[in-house]
C-alpha cells in the first residue's frame, strides 16, 4: 500500500525507485574492491537513471570513483552522468568542478574509457556554466575531435561544439580554433597554390592519404557549428579571408548526403553572400532566410545496459 493504492502490490518500478532500495545500491557501489559486486550495482544505476530522472544521483562519490581509479566502473559512471545531465544539466555543472571537468577531459583524451564521459561533456554545454567551463579547454576538448578508432568520443565532441556554437559569446574563443574545428571536414583535395597559400598552415598539403571524417552525424554537427559561428560578422570575414570556401566547396561535391549537403551549403552561402545585402540586426544575426536549428542538442536517454550488453544511443 505504501507504494500503490489499496492492497495492490508494489510495482517493479516502486521498488526499484524507493530510498531504501537506492540506498543499497549505492553501498554495493561503493565496495570498490568487490569488482563484481560494484560493477552489477552501477549497472542498475545505469538501467534505473536511464529510465527516470527522478533518482537522486551522487555525483561526488561518482568523480570519487573515477579519481580513485576504479576503472572497471569508468563506462558505467559516463552512463550514470550522461543519464543524469540529459535533463539536469545546470546542477551537473554546479557539481562538477573545474578540476572534475579537467579528470574527465583527461581520461576521455589517454582513452582510459570507451568515451561514454565524452556525453556528459556535451550535455554540460547545454547550461551556460558548463559551457564557461567548457570554454576554458577548449584545446583539450578539439584534440577528441580526431581521436583515432572512437566514433562515441569524436561525435559527441562534434555534438559539444554545436551547443557551444549557439551562444554567440564563444564565437571569439572557437574562432582561435577554426582550423582543428574544419579539419575533419577536409580531405585530399587538390587546390591550386594560390588558394591553398590563403589557408592556414594547419590545412595546408595535408597530402593523398588523408581522409575526411567517416561518420555522417559528425559531419553534420561540425556544418552546423560552422554555421552558427557564421552569425558573427568577425567569422564570416575569416571564413572569406582564409580560404574556407574553397574547402567546404570540396567538401559539399564530395558529400553524398542530401542534408549533410544542405548544411554546408548554408555554410558556403554565408561565406558568399554579400552582407550589404542582408539586414544583420546585431553583429551574432543570421542573415534572415537561412535555416539553423536552434535548439541545444542532448544526449537523449543516451545509454543502457540490458542482459550485460552496453547500448548507446545516437
Amino acid at each position: 500500500a505504501e507504494y500503490g493504492t489499496g492492497d495492490a502490490s508494489p510495482t517493479l518500478e516502486a521498488v526499484l525507485g524507493s530510498k531504501a532500495t537506492i540506498g543499497a545500491v549505492w553501498s554495493c557501489f561503493k565496495e570498490f574492491t568487490n569488482t563484481k559486486l560494484s560493477v552489477t550495482a552501477a549497472q542498475i544505476l545505469v538501467n534505473l537513471t536511464s529510465h527516470s530522472d527522478k533518482i537522486t544521483v551522487n555525483t561526488a562519490l561518482l568523480i570519487g570513483a573515477l579519481r580513485g581509479g576504479h576503472v572497471h566502473l569508468y563506462n558505467s559512471i559516463g552512463m550514470i552522468l550522461t543519464n543524469t545531465s540529459r535533463s539536469n544539466s545546470a546542477n551537473i555543472s554546479r557539481l562538477l568542478t573545474p578540476g572534475d571537468v579537467e579528470l574527465v577531459l583527461k581520461l576521455v583524451s589517454t582513452k582510459q574509457e570507451q568515451g561514454y564521459l565524452a556525453a556528459v561533456l556535451s550535455n554540460l554545454a547545454l547550461c551556460e556554466e558548463g559551457r564557461v567551463l567548457l570554454c576554458g579547454q577548449l584545446e583539450t576538448v578539439l584534440a577528441l575531435l580526431t581521436m583515432p578508432g572512437n566514433l562515441i568520443v569524436r561525435r559527441n565532441t562534434a555534438r559539444l561544439l554545436r551547443n557551444l556554437s549557439l551562444d554567440a559569446k564563444n564565437h571569439t574563443k572557437l574562432l582561435d580554433h577554426l582550423p582543428m574545428i574544419v579539419y575533419p571536414l577536409v580531405g585530399p583535395e587538390e587546390i591550386e597554390e594560390e588558394e591553398m597559400d590563403k589557408l592556414p598552415v594547419d590545412l595546408q598539403y595535408l597530402g593523398d592519404d588523408k581522409m575526411r571524417e567517416g561518420d555522417l552525424q559528425t559531419r553534420k554537427l561540425l556544418s552546423d557549428t560552422l554555421f552558427q559561428m557564421g552569425g558573427s560578422y568577425k567569422v564570416r570575414q575569416v571564413y572569406r579571408d582564409e580560404g574556407y570556401y574553397q574547402l567546404l566547396k570540396c567538401y559539399d561535391q564530395w558529400e553524398e548526403d542530401l542534408d549533410a549537403r544542405e548544411r554546408v551549403q548554408n555554410v558556403i552561402y554565408l561565406i558568399i553572400q554579400d552582407d550589404g545585402e542582408v539586414d544583420l540586426r546585431r553583429e551574432d544575426e543570421l542573415p534572415e532566410g537561412y535555416e539553423t536549428h536552434t535548439e541545444l542538442e542532448v544526449v537523449d536517454n543516451a545509454v543502457e545496459i540490458v542482459e550485460n550488453k552496453e547500448v548507446v544511443g545516437s
